[in-house]
């Protein structure tokens, strides 16, 4: 699929994924992951398996954490407590590795001098996401922030994208998605949003194979794709 040089220049509201689009967060949703798993008697999780299992939010995550365990799941504690070990760990040691990724911070501060404005749609829990982007100086870029549990529903639903959009009065085809799996490409679709992909996130289906309008290899490539 392709952009429409005359769709991208009616964009001016840029709507970016987080973990593994503009932040890499592995290393520290590991290390609170396992801190879970240990608590429960498990060995924990090399980083690359739970790289593997980013996506759809941290309820999802610690799914596929725990099934990876030989736990038994009939004694293993509920999602609400998984969740509640898990927050709280993670929110006192979210950026302890958490990294803005090569380029991003420079192209987030050259967009908004052109004048693109910036929100951010995430399955990450909202107060999770903005500890992370304001620990890491980024929240001066960024006019909203739509977590996972911020509206009823999460991406690939069409209500959180809906909602980001929504808070910055911009209309759908004034829009661009940037992302780097299927839940931001669905997303995306399901609102109507064109939308691109960044290569180096956490999808276990390869960039190419993700249906998106555009793969760039990197965020500087928005500066030659976006006019102004």
């Amino acid at each position: 699929m392709t952009l429409d040089p005359q769709a991208l220049g009616a964009v001016k509201t840029l709507i970016w994924d987080l973990d593994g689009t503009l932040v890499d967060s592995v290393a520290d949703l590991a290390a609170s992951v396992n801190v879970v798993l240990t608590e429960l008697g498990t060995q924990p999780l090399a980083e690359d398996q739970v790289r593997s299992m980013i996506g759809n939010g941290v309820g999802k995550l610690l799914d596929r954490a725990v099934a990876a365990t030989e736990l038994d799941a009939a004694k293993t504690p509920d999602s609400d407590w998984l969740y509640q070990r898990f927050s709280a760990h993670y929110a006192d040691n979210c950026c302890n590795h958490t990294v803005v990724y090569e380029g991003v911070r420079d192209t987030l501060q050259q967009l908004a001098a052109r004048g693109y404005r910036h929100g951010i749609c995430t399955n990450k829990p909202e107060a999770m996401a903005k500890t992370v982007v304001q620990t890491l100086d980024l929240s001066p870029f960024f006019d909203t922030i739509v977590g996972g549990d911020t509206a009823s529903r999460h991406k690939p639903d069409p209500e959180p994208l809906l909602l980001c959009l929504e808070r910055m009065q911009s209309a759908a085809a004034e829009s661009l998605m940037i992302g780097d799996s299927a839940a931001d490409v669905s997303v995306a679709r399901n609102a109507h949003v064109p939308v691109v992909v960044l290569p180096y996130g956490y999808t276990r289906v390869p960039a190419v194979e993700l249906g998106a309008d555009a793969v760039l290899d990197n965020a500087r490539q928005l500066l030659d794709l976006l006019p102004g």
